[in-house]
């Protein structure tokens, strides 16, 4: 039975996540690698969380995220906008609001903007968050320009807190030697999509 992620409420908290490609297939070519790469970065500034390394294969990805303790913290209407732009620099089928339409909304106040900043806000500082959305808007783009539908992803991400900094650095080495351990690179350095 699904449970909920247990939550860190004190102190910053760092995840090493991973998901995997639906079927174990081999689905993810070097544009695709690209794509992904950048969605990790535009997400990870928009949800406020720090993307320490990541490592994306060809069927799964790696991520090691420090999440900022934020409980109860007031994010200010400019912290807000400044986060979505770099997720959502232009108006989609998906998402037709535009930065400065949202800004427009908060400076206006009222019922409508209460319940933007709590829905922005909702989606800021989690690490389930993150990656929710990073699979969302990758599994919409994979699907639309490889004119399929239906899941992308195995199941539900897996992810493990990290409890010290020799644990963090471990964890990372990990991560980044992926590559090499498939015999992909010699050196993690020379594979694009790590680090």
């Amino acid at each position: 039975m699904r449970q909920r992620r247990l939550k860190v409420l004190e102190g910053d908290a760092v995840y090493h996540c991973v998901t995997r490609v639906v079927s174990g297939e081999m689905l993810l070519d070097d544009q695709a690698k690209e794509i992904l790469r950048k969605h990790l970065w535009q997400t990870a500034a928009f949800c406020g969380v720090e993307l320490l390394t990541c490592c994306i294969m060809t069927n799964h990805f790696y991520v090691l995220v420090r999440v900022p303790n934020s409980q109860g913290t007031y994010i200010a209407d400019e912290k807000l906008i400044r986060c979505y732009r770099p997720l959502y620099p232009k108006p989609t089928k998906y998402r037709t609001a535009r930065a400065e339409s949202l800004e427009a909304v908060l400076k206006a106040g009222g019922v409508e903007a209460e319940a933007l900043r709590k829905q922005l806000g909702s989606r800021m500082y989690d690490a389930s968050e993150f990656i929710k959305t990073v699979k969302q808007r990758f599994s919409v783009w994979y699907n639309c320009s490889h004119n399929r539908y239906g899941t992308l992803w195995a199941e539900r991400f897996k992810s493990v807190r990290s409890g010290t900094p020799l644990a963090t650095c471990t964890v990372a080495a990990y991560i980044d030697l992926n590559p090499v351990r498939a015999g992909l690179a010699k050196d993690p350095k020379d594979y694009c999509w790590c680090g």
